[in-house]
């Protein structure tokens, strides 16, 4: 199977920062490469990564397997898509 750049999304997840170890290790399990940039603040951690489409079962089931307290995910599409 062949995924366009139309199915391309941005993932954000946002995770308290002492969860940031336990949400890279649930990550490195999908198998998928991701490659996340990560972005602190103080009190939230976001973890932001390319994904495709085809991919947000596997990342959701992979988190939702985790006891993430008040972990948020968020997808938006890549810019220049319609």
């Amino acid at each position: 199977m062949t995924a366009s750049i139309s199915d391309l999304l941005l993932v954000t997840i946002s995770i308290p920062p002492r969860q940031i170890e336990q949400l890279l290790d649930a990550l490195a399990r999908l198998p998928h490469h991701i490659n996340p940039e990560l972005r602190y603040e103080e009190w939230r951690t976001w973890v932001v990564f390319p994904a495709y489409r085809s991919w947000l079962d596997d990342i959701e089931r992979t988190i939702g397997l985790e006891p993430f307290e008040s972990a948020t995910l968020q997808y938006t599409a890549v810019a220049g898509q319609a």
